[in-house]
């Protein structure tokens, strides 16, 4: 079952647009990319003050990343956001999914209800390329013919509240389509694919640490649960990094062979849940319909916000995220962020930036080497709609970390 909100979305796109506008003065009206970058941060600094978002306001270091922020406190397309900001048409590719009852039992399959092919086929995926000669996965269009993985991304949680009709997001959830890879990769205690996620930890006085970790899928022993023998490297105690098993954190995954929209032949489709970590310490703007927020203004008046109270993600062992970490998930913002002294002053052209999630997997005809398959950055909007975008080849700019 899939929870649309689009159809209450063009009463408000009026206070949307007006917010763009108020905020955006300047150089965002400019054409060059430098320019449109820092008319996108100014807006961004502007909605802050709007929201009463009284931690650092994050500047980004790239335009995708701006305007999915931009999109996701606004509740408005990227698309929209881009034209406002001239920011060429055509150089991206978007995705977006609004929040669903959960898909449960973890993982789909294509036995399961509802099946993975059926959940995948309510849901927008973004088409890549895959970098077959150590290049970087390439965005596309779905319609292209030469695309072969494909990323659908959508929050899930509670059933819908009576008074708003909205699912109240508490995992996102990820699904990597590989319809190439048509034979199992699963080797026993073998890397057989890679996956960078942008995690948060939440400290014990209700601040935040980034926190870059790749979780690297590994094959389980005979009879193991799908996500066992997987590992995910980051610093999670902020003393240095570190090499745990996935559930230590709270993660899930699994590599299922199902049918799929893009594909009728059973083939490997990587699934990862994540649970999300969304606070009204720092994310105020999605907690303005809760009654116990309610002096938060929304910028989209006639769609509700989708949470209502803290979203803390996931409590690992004691120790685990040092001596001040309480708990760790996945931020909606549009990570990775930067603030303070950490943002640089944004030049002529755009810095490089790095994706929020990327993915590696095994390719036939490579001795099933990991090839770089998947690009994109990610935010979950105010409503719980996740969205996704990546820049196309000629404008990209961005790099993954493996």
């Amino acid at each position: 079952m899939r929870i649309s909100l689009r159809v209450f979305k063009v009463p408000g796109l009026a206070v949307a647009v007006a917010a763009i506008w108020m905020y955006g003065a300047g150089s965002a009206w400019a054409g060059d990319g430098g320019e449109s970058l820092t008319g996108l941060n100014n807006i961004i600094s502007g909605l802050c003050s709007l929201l009463n978002i009284t931690t650092p306001c994050p500047q980004f270091p790239t335009i995708t990343q701006a305007v999915l922020e931009i999109a996701g406190l606004e509740t408005s397309p990227p698309e929209m956001v881009r034209a406002l900001n001239s920011v060429a048409p055509g150089t991206y590719v978007d995705a977006g999914n609004a929040a669903a009852i959960p898909p449960t039992p973890f993982p789909l399959t294509s036995t399961t209800s509802p099946t993975l092919s059926n959940l995948l086929s309510t849901l927008t995926p973004l088409a890549f390329v895959s970098g077959w000669k150590s290049g970087p996965a390439a965005a596309t269009q779905l319609y292209d013919p030469d695309a072969d993985t494909f990323l659908y991304a959508v929050a899930s949680g509670a059933p819908p509240v009576a008074s708003t009709g909205l699912t109240v997001p508490d995992s996102l959830n990820l699904f990597y389509d590989d319809p190439s890879s048509t034979n199992s990769p699963v080797a026993w205690d073998k890397i057989v694919a890679k996956f960078s996620l942008p995690l948060t930890v939440l400290n014990s006085d209700m601040t935040e640490r980034p926190v870059s970790a790749t979780l690297q899928y590994i094959g389980p022993s005979r009879g193991g649960l799908p996500c066992s023998a997987s590992t995910v490297t980051g610093n999670f105690s902020g003393l240095g990094n570190q090499t745990l098993g996935a559930a230590q954190i709270g993660l899930n995954c699994a590599v299922v062979y199902s049918r799929s929209p893009i594909s009728k032949k059973p083939h490997a489709i990587f699934e990862i849940q994540v649970p999300l970590l969304v606070t009204v310490a720092t994310d105020p703007p999605y907690f303005y319909f809760a009654s116990n927020a309610p002096s938060l203004g929304p910028i989209n008046s006639s769609i509700p916000s989708a949470f209502f109270s803290d979203e803390t993600g996931f409590t690992p062992t004691a120790g685990t995220l040092g001596p001040n970490g309480q708990s760790i998930g996945i931020a909606p913002t549009a990570a990775p962020l930067c603030t303070g002294v950490t943002c640089p002053t944004p030049p002529t052209i755009p810095p490089p930036g790095v994706f929020a999630l990327c993915a590696s997997l095994p390719r036939q005809g490579y001795d099933r080497h990991l090839v770089p398959a998947v690009a994109a950055d990610y935010v979950i909007a105010v409503d719980g709609e996740t969205l996704l975008s990546s820049p196309l080849p000629a404008v990209s700019t961005s790099v993954c970390p493996f």
